[in-house]
C-alpha cells in the first residue's frame, strides 16, 4: 500500500515508519521542512501553521496516519501553551482531513492519534470506547481533537481515531523521563498511588496502527492500550523492580499540583481504567500484557539496544 505519515519523526512515527517499510509499503512522509531526496522514505512538505498542504504531487494514497501535535508532558501549562497544544491538533488535523477528503480518489482510512486523557479523572470506573468524555484540559482537546476529522468521515473515509494510553520506552514519553530518577533510587509512587494507569508497549502501538489499516471493520474511537491498566503504586513498583532500585520518594499530591501544575495533575494523578473494547473484540493480539515484562525488556535487556521496541522474531 502506498501510505502517507505525519509526525513521522517522533516516537511512534519513526518506528511505524520502519515496520511500514519492512512489511513491504511505500510510504509517504509529511514534513515541516524541505524534503530531504535520500531520506528512507519519500518526504512531502506541508505548514499546518499556514494551513498549506498541496496534494497534487502526492500522487495516490490508500491510508493515512496522522500523528502530529507538540509534546503534551513536558513544560507547564501556560495559558499560551494550551493554546498551542489544542491547535496544533486540530488545526493539523483538520487540514489533512480536508486535503484527503479532496482528493479525486481519498484513501480508504485515515487514522488519526487521539488520547486516553479524553475520559478525564474517572477514578475505579471500568472505561471502553463507549464510554463518554469528561471535563478538563485533556478531555476538551481531545474532543476537538476528534472532531477535525468529521470532513474526512463525511466524505466517506473510514476514520479512526487512536487514543493512545501511557506509551512504554526508555526513549521518550513518561517512562522515558521516569528512568532515570528511578535508577537514582528517586522514584516513587504519585500522590495515593490508587490512580489506574492505562499502558501499552510501543510495539504493540504500532502493531495496532499497522492492523487498524487494514481491519474496514473498525472505525471511530479505539483505545490503543494493553487490556491490563495498572495502578500507579503497582507501576512503581514494577518500575523500581525492573531497575533494581528502592522507590521510597513519594510525591504527594499538592507537591506535584505546585511544581508541574496542571499538566502534573491531568498526566499523573488523573484515573483512567481504560480498556481496549474494540482491539480485544477484533482479535488483535498484545505482545506485552504484562507490565512487568516490557519494563524489563525496555529497562534491562540489551535487546532493546540492538532491535529497538520490535522483538526479533
Amino acid at each position: 500500500m502506498r501510505i502517507l505519515v505525519s509526525g513521522g519523526s517522533g516516537l511512534v512515527g519513526s518506528e511505524l515508519i520502519n515496520t511500514l517499510n519492512y512489511d513491504g509499503h511505500q510510504v509517504v512522509q509529511l514534513v515541516r521542512r524541505n524534503p530531504d531526496p535520500e531520506a528512507s522514505a519519500a518526504e512531502h512538505s506541508w505548514d499546518p501553521e499556514q494551513g498549506t498542504l498541496n496534494t497534487t504531487p502526492l500522487g495516490r494514497i490508500d491510508a493515512a496516519i496522522h500523528l502530529g501535535g507538540v509534546p503534551i508532558f513536558g513544560k507547564r501549562w501556560s495559558s499560551s501553551r494550551k493554546l498551542l497544544i489544542r491547535e496544533s491538533r486540530v488545526r493539523s488535523t483538520r487540514l489533512i482531513s480536508q486535503s484527503l477528503a479532496a482528493l479525486p480518489q481519498p484513501p480508504r482510512v485515515l487514522i488519526v492519534a487521539s488520547a486516553v486523557g479524553y475520559y478525564g479523572d474517572r477514578g475505579e470506573e471500568p472505561l471502553t470506547e463507549e464510554s463518554p468524555p469528561a471535563e478538563g484540559f485533556l478531555a476538551e482537546t481531545a474532543v476537538k481533537w476528534e472532531k477535525a476529522t468529521d470532513v474526512a468521515r463525511d466524505a466517506g473515509i473510514r476514520v479512526v481515531n487512536a487514543r493512545f494510553g501511557l506509551i512504554i520506552s526508555r526513549r521518550g514519553g513518561l517512562v522515558g523521563k521516569l528512568r532515570v530518577p528511578f535508577q537514582s533510587a528517586l522514584g516513587g509512587k504519585m500522590g495515593n498511588g490508587r490512580q489506574w494507569w492505562p499502558w501499552i508497549s510501543l510495539v504493540d502501538v504500532v502493531n495496532a496502527l499497522s492492523y487498524l489499516i487494514g481491519k474496514e471493520s473498525i472505525f471511530g474511537p479505539v483505545n490503543l492500550t494493553a487490556p491490563t491498566p495498572i495502578r500507579n503504586e503497582d507501576f512503581t513498583r514494577l518500575m523500581a523492580k525492573a531497575v533494581s532500585r528502592p522507590a521510597w520518594f513519594n510525591i504527594p499530591k499538592p507537591v506535584i499540583k505546585l511544581v508541574l501544575g496542571q499538566m502534573g495533575e491531568e498526566m499523573t494523578l488523573y484515573s483512567q481504567r481504560v480498556y481496549p473494547e474494540k482491539l480485544r473484540a477484533s482479535g488483535f493480539v498484545w505482545v506485552y500484557e504484562d507490565l512487568a515484562e516490557n519494563l524489563h525488556y525496555e529497562l534491562v535487556s540489551s535487546r532493546a539496544d540492538r532491535w529497538g521496541p520490535k522483538r526479533p522474531g
